[in-house]
């Protein structure tokens, strides 16, 4: 009896189990450059694929192609200033320091209002990634013992500016980086607009490190 109880125990855990899994792979998290992404499972020409949202494609960094537009951006190099119509920013330094990849970006103030640059333009280091020329990408994280300067925490009256620093913690990136993007989120534009903040049509931002 007890050799049956356990057999009928397993098969009740084992179609428990296999319920919950039923369930989860009907929506899947994927991962890209470390972001979570919840996809859809859906069957083409009988093979099953996981679909994604293009706009959290685009958010994650990854190279979306197969007819879909590449994300457009303000592109510019190295000590030069780029503006979207809120905040202009300009990159200072990015390298390697301390075993860690590291960047220095000024954010200023771009219109006649007080701006909080973290969360109103989402100029923050979890806006901004490092990137390769055959796309692959990472998102920077913030310092450890930062101040809220650097984290652009800090309301800005119109022209002011503040330097901010954001560094990949865990380890140096497993390739060249060549370009480092800013991608403020959708909602922050929609919301923005809203708002009165003045944001361009194209928002996005990269800085090639080879030009200067």
């Amino acid at each position: 009896m007890t050799s049956r109880l356990i057999k009928l125990s397993l098969a009740a855990w084992l179609s428990l189990s296999a319920a919950a899994l039923a369930q989860s792979a009907k929506n899947p998290t994927v991962y890209i450059n470390g972001q979570p992404i919840k996809g859809t499972l859906v069957t083409v020409n009988g093979k099953q694929m996981v679909q994604l949202p293009l706009t959290d494609l685009q958010k994650s960094g990854a190279l979306v192609s197969g007819g879909s537009s590449p994300v457009k951006a303000i592109q510019g190099c190295i000590n030069q200033p780029l503006f979207n119509g809120v905040v202009r920013i300009t990159l200072l330094e990015a390298g390697v320091k301390e075993g860690k990849y590291l960047i220095k970006f000024k954010v200023a103030n771009g219109t006649q209002k007080k701006l909080l640059p973290s969360s109103d333009a989402d100029a923050s280091y979890d806006n901004m990634y490092a990137a390769s020329d055959d796309g692959q990408v990472l998102q920077f994280n913030v310092p450890e013992n930062s101040s809220e300067a650097d984290t652009g925490n800090i309301y800005l009256t119109p022209g002011a500016n503040v330097v901010e620093i954001a560094v990949i913690r865990n380890a140096q990136p497993g390739f060249k980086v060549t370009r480092i993007l800013y991608r403020p989120d959708e909602d922050t534009l929609k919301d923005g607009r809203k708002d009165g903040l003045p944001f361009a049509p194209i928002s996005n931002m990269e800085f090639a490190l080879k030009c200067k």
